[in-house]
């Protein structure tokens, strides 16, 4: 697509057609970008009903993750989370969901009149995040709930949780229905091939523009035409190809730099734990809440920092490490400040990350 792109952005064929810039924007710091904005014109397929370069796209997605089908998707995982929920949940039938789950599954519990059955995790020991969603307990609620017709679930969490999809994908096929997984946050990770249908947010955590994602599809228990129009029902009609082209690009650089990347992630991440073995003051979850209140492995890139002795919150730790650091965390919470790192992070920003943590440490031990 981007070839594609370029080659038009070079032709003389004059747009009169939507957008309303027609690629003409000279003189702007987004001009370049502005030039491959387009819609959907001869040759450039059609995300609605893809046969094309989309769909080439979508096929790339399918390889690199296993999946049996991959829809595109450029409002991002919200769209598929909707989709799914309404696809495989009849108005005003129940579904079992895992808590805390993004407000996506909450407005398509009031859209379609569901009866939502509640999973609670534990909160993990120390660190005050919510912990994960076992298979017991989904065989638990299954057996207490018969008329249940689907089970959402997300994996891993904001705070880098994840749960035991594979088993808890058995629980739920035990009773003959499908699991829906939201791995919106775990796009760079192996995503179970047993959950029916999974979303992922490529713009998350993957060199992709913000809203790009997936929903993938694996499996018999779901109609993939019903899926499908279900994400043509809450798609944007007006899909940007910038967005698109930009998730052929991610895949690109998968393709060719994806391990060497993940290498020198995880030498990070690993270096980022490393340094803060020691610390008495601030650390940061790792992999010594696994096998704790469901926890089933941690997602190391989801640097969840905190103050094991409580005196210090969450929004603290962030307005110190924005301000005196120049660190711009993701998000505060009660007990911790998240951060995410990703395959597009260097090592000079993690160099800095353990500087900031290191003279945190030895400020606060001095309190």
């Amino acid at each position: 697509m981007i070839r594609e792109l370029q080659e038009l952005s070079r032709s003389d064929i004059y747009p009169f057609h939507m957008p309303g810039h027609k690629r003409n924007m000279e003189g702007s710091v987004l001009a370049s970008a502005y030039g491959f904005d387009i819609t959907e014109i001869d040759g450039f397929d059609d995300l609605r009903f893809p046969k094309g370069l989309i769909r080439a796209i979508e096929k790339r997605a399918e390889e690199y993750y296993g999946a049996d089908r991959a829809f595109l998707l450029v409002n991002g995982s919200t769209t598929g989370n909707l989709s799914a929920i309404s696809a495989l949940v009849s108005p005003g039938g129940k579904l079992l969901m895992g808590r805390p789950c993004h407000v996506s599954a909450d407005n398509a519990v009031e859209l379609r009149g569901l009866k939502p059955v509640y999973l609670e995790p534990e909160t993990v020991d120390g660190s005050g995040i919510p912990g994960g969603i076992t298979p017991e307990a989904v065989r638990k609620a299954l057996r207490e709930n018969e008329e249940i017709e689907a089970v959402f679930v997300t994996s891993p969490t904001y705070e880098g949780v994840c749960s035991d999809l594979d088993g808890i994908a058995d629980a739920v096929h035990e009773k003959g229905i499908p699991l829906i997984a939201d791995s919106a946050h775990g796009a760079h990770l192996k995503i179970s091939s047993k959950a029916d249908v999974v979303t992922v947010s490529l713009h998350k955590t993957l060199p992709a523009m913000t809203s790009t994602s997936l929903c993938l599809v694996n499996g018999s228990k779901v109609r993939e035409d019903e899926i499908k129009k279900y994400i043509n029902m809450f798609q944007t009609t007006s899909p940007s190809y910038i967005l698109m082209a930009g998730a052929e690009e991610c895949f690109r650089m998968m393709e060719e730099e994806g391990e060497s990347r993940k290498k020198e992630l995880k030498q990070n991440t690993e270096r980022l734990l490393d340094a803060m073995k020691d610390h008495r003051n601030i650390r940061a979850v790792g992999e010594e809440i696994i096998g704790k209140q469901g926890v089933f492995w941690h997602d190391p890139t989801k640097i969840c920092l905190y103050d094991p002795k409580g005196r210090h919150s969450g929004e603290e730790i962030y307005k110190r490490l924005l301000a005196q650091y120049r660190i711009q965390p993701e998000k505060a919470e009660d007990r911790i400040c998240l951060l995410i790192a990703s395959l597009m992070d260097t090592r000079e920003g993690f160099d800095r990350l353990i500087a900031a943590v290191r003279g945190t440490e030895q400020e606060w031990a001095r309190e």
